[in-house]
């Protein structure tokens, strides 16, 4: 398809010249005919075919075509045809003209110009004109050379426009790719928090229920229960997540956690029989949805890291609101310590990249001030 239309403009181009080319041979020849030469018609009618003939090419080979125009028109002044007895000759010279600037490199246009002047100042020398003809040529010759130049200028001027505007389209769309590419990256890591964090709680409430299955069978059945429940909020929270990648059907949505949802994480960890504590610091304030969805995950992914490898640990999640930074904080009192980064999954990575996107940092890694595991992560805010 590229091809053909590249052909198209150029065959209508050719067609255009040979059109000019029949035209100006026609009204040199009826102007012979009509009595516009007196002498040597027979090579007037001749130079004057050949010019027409050359102009059919003006575009490809417009320098060429200028210096046969000026040979041709300097034979017939030469056998003693007159320069000023025809207008089609004259016609042939200014559209050669116009074509070495409008279609000739910068130096070649030039040189054309020079080749130009030099030739329509022989024509008039041989055609025996006075001081006043010479600058006649010269204006015959250079107005048209100039308004080629102009129209080049012009049609490059709006090529570079065409490919900038195509550049910028390019980038555009390219961004509007990487966008949606980071976008199922983001769905792909709430997919995981959820997955893991909802599992995990499910396995330790099963394996509660089981042990309690045959000694407390009433305890028993609320851990079950409590399965269920995860399990329902798992499948209700994925079908959400999975909906934006769909086009939207005018349903309602369920929102997305906030921190306002962290009474509900912590409420199902100790329905699962493990003992996680909530305190919030500070007076709470209105923060963007996005920064409060990452601090939920992050104290989710936080919990579900303790799970899988503290069981037995209590945890506590600390909300600390400051005049310029939200902190969020998870610790365990794990006696044994150990790493989470080479564990499979996102784990502490999309921990990090959830608080990097807000320009926040984390700190993961045994505690300090006592056995056990510490995740910290601070957003940066806006000083109240």
């Amino acid at each position: 398809m590229t091809g053909r239309g590249a052909q198209r403009p150029r065959s209508r181009s050719a067609r255009e010249d040979l059109l000019l080319a029949a035209l100006v041979g026609f009204m040199g020849l009826l102007e012979i005919v009509a009595g516009a030469v007196l002498e040597h018609r027979l090579v007037a009618s001749v130079c004057l075919v050949g010019m027409a003939a050359a102009l059919a090419f003006r575009r490809s080979r417009p320098l060429v075509v200028l210096v046969a125009v000026l040979s041709l028109f300097l034979i017939q002044s030469a056998v003693g045809v007159p320069a000023n007895a025809q207008l089609a000759p004259l016609a042939a010279a200014l559209i050669s003209a116009y074509s070495v600037g409008a279609h000739c490199q910068a130096r070649a246009a030039v040189a054309g110009l020079v080749l130009g002047v030099l030739g329509i100042a022989t024509i008039i020398f041989a055609d025996g004109g006075g001081a006043s003809d010479y600058g006649f040529g010269l204006l015959v010759l250079a107005g048209p050379w100039l308004a080629g130049m102009l129209v080049r200028r012009r049609t490059l001027a709006a090529a570079a426009a065409d490919a900038h505007a195509d550049a910028v389209a390019a980038t555009v769309q390219a961004r509007a790719r990487q966008a949606a590419e980071d976008e199922r990256a983001r769905i792909a890591r709430e997919l995981h928090d959820v997955v893991s964090h909802s599992l995990s709680a499910m396995v330790v409430q099963a394996t509660a229920a089981a042990e309690l299955l045959d000694r407390h069978p009433d305890r028993a059945r609320v851990a079950i229960d409590q399965v269920q429940l995860t399990g329902r909020e798992a499948m209700v929270e994925m079908k959400h997540l999975l909906g934006v990648l769909r086009p939207a059907s005018g349903t309602d949505r369920i929102p997305q956690p906030t921190l306002d949802d962290l009474a509900d994480l912590v409420r199902a960890e100790q329905a699962s029989g493990r003992t996680v504590a909530l305190e919030i610091v500070g007076d709470p304030r209105d923060l963007p949805r996005g920064l409060e969805l990452s601090a939920f995950r992050i104290v989710q992914e936080a919990l579900t890291n303790v799970r899988k490898h503290a069981a037995d640990a209590s945890a506590t999640v600390s909300i600390r609101f400051e005049p310029a930074a939200l902190q969020v904080e998870v610790k365990d009192d794990a006696a044994a310590s150990r790493t989470h980064e080479g564990e499979p999954g996102f784990g502490l990575t999309g921990i990090r990249e959830r608080a990097q996107l807000y320009g926040g940092c984390v700190e993961a890694g045994p505690r300090r001030d006592a056995a056990g595991w510490r995740v910290w992560a601070s957003f940066p805010l806006e000083a109240k």
